[in-house]
């Protein structure tokens, strides 16, 4: 079951992560922000964007579910697919699409009609399960049932569920009910205690799923970094944007200036550091490129995303949901080899140049400003 290979296996996870770009295809889309309760007797007959400290859940989505915050409840009915991002995530309902769970803790019960991925330090999970399971987290503890495959990759794994399919395991300690895997048990350990393990030949796909839920966490964690840029600096978002989604003239500029800036700036800051009175100029500089390719990049997905939802007819003011849909375009390119980091060094580049055109055009607005005076 487990014999595909790597590129077969890419092309359902692409389609999910399409599908997460661009879930307001057939449906209009609501939005909330700061603490929010869905009452039981409520029904929503949209998607829900919610982003809040506290959100709860209780009610009907008739459609897919995005939340983000603190403390995430659900316990209510899904009809789509849901996406929970927070510090603590708890899923107690009725999900009929995929669920994407993310967070420090994270605690699934009820019944997930779909695949699952979960990422978290902590996970716990007594749910029926319709199709895969997939895990990346510190300790796991899994009941129920899993109607497909199981792969996990964690510290520690208690396991007393009934699987359907296959358990793939990476993990130093483990304790499994191997009666209840109707499929194959397959352990990458030093400590195996499956002492009648049938032999098998891993294949990079296999554990592929591991790879898109490792992604998915760094994803939460660029995305929350982007919000607190666009929240604290909310002029300088729209500033940067206008220099890359203008035209293509202005993305174009934006590209060539930051090629320019990246790839012939190092001689001139070896040569400042040589001089010893340079140096600290240098390091400066080094700094705020290092800043600008690591972070920065996230001004230019929000300025994509956004770019995305007004060919899509979206409104969004203040680029929270335009971050949302760069961020998961990157993460699909990147999937993609050498493509993926083709992208990665384009937005590098396009980012420098915008922000370097920025600061050009506001010195030249205080020049002439002090012309006039």
């Amino acid at each position: 079951m487990f014999k595909l290979k790597g590129k077969l296996l890419l092309l359902p996870l692409l389609a999910i992560l399409l599908a997460a770009v661009f879930p307001f295809g057939a449906y209009a889309a609501q939005f909330e922000k700061g603490d929010y309760i869905l009452e039981t007797e409520s029904i929503v007959e949209d998607d829900l964007y919610v982003a809040g400290d506290n959100v709860m859940v209780r009610g009907v989505v008739d459609g897919d579910l995005v939340i983000f915050g603190q403390n995430v409840t659900v316990d209510g009915t899904v009809t789509g697919d849901l996406y929970a991002f927070g510090n603590t995530v708890s899923i107690a309902g009725s999900i009929y699409g995929n669920v994407f769970a993310f967070g420090s803790n994270v605690s699934l019960k009820g019944t997930l009609g779909q695949n699952v991925y979960v990422g978290s330090m902590m996970v716990d999970i007594d749910a029926n399960i319709g199709k895969d399971l997939n895990i990346a987290s510190g300790t796991t503890k899994i009941a129920g049932s899993v109607g497909d495959d199981v792969r996990v990759t964690t510290g520690q794994l208690s396991s007393d569920a009934s699987v359907a399919g296959d358990f793939l395991i990476s993990s130093e300690s483990f304790n499994i009910a191997e009666e209840k895997v109707t499929g194959e048990l397959v352990v990458s350990t030093k400590e195996s205690k499956v002492i009648d393990a049938p032999k098998f030949e891993f294949r990079k796909g296999d554990f592929l799923g591991f790879n898109l839920g490792l992604a998915m966490v760094g994803f939460v964690g660029m995305y929350i970094v982007g919000l607190l840029l666009i929240y604290a600096a909310p002029v300088k978002t729209l500033a940067i944007e206008r220099k890359i989604t203008t035209s293509w003239e202005d993305l174009l500029k934006s590209f060539a200036i930051g090629l320019v800036v990246l790839f012939a700036i190092p001689l001139p800051l070896f040569i400042l550091v040589l001089t010893l009175v340079g140096a600290p100029l240098a390091f400066l500089i080094t700094a705020i490129l290092v800043f600008l390719v690591t972070f920065g990049t996230l001004w230019t997905e929000t300025a994509v995303g956004h770019k995305v939802l007004t060919l899509a007819k979206q409104k969004d003011e203040r680029r929270f949901l335009s971050l949302l849909v760069g961020r998961l375009i990157t993460v699909i390119i990147k999937l993609i080899p050498f493509i993926g980091g083709l992208y990665s060094l384009t937005l590098s580049m396009v980012t420098v140049g915008a922000v370097v055109r920025m600061k050009y055009d506001a010195f030249q607005a205080c020049k002439d400003v002090k012309k006039k005076k």
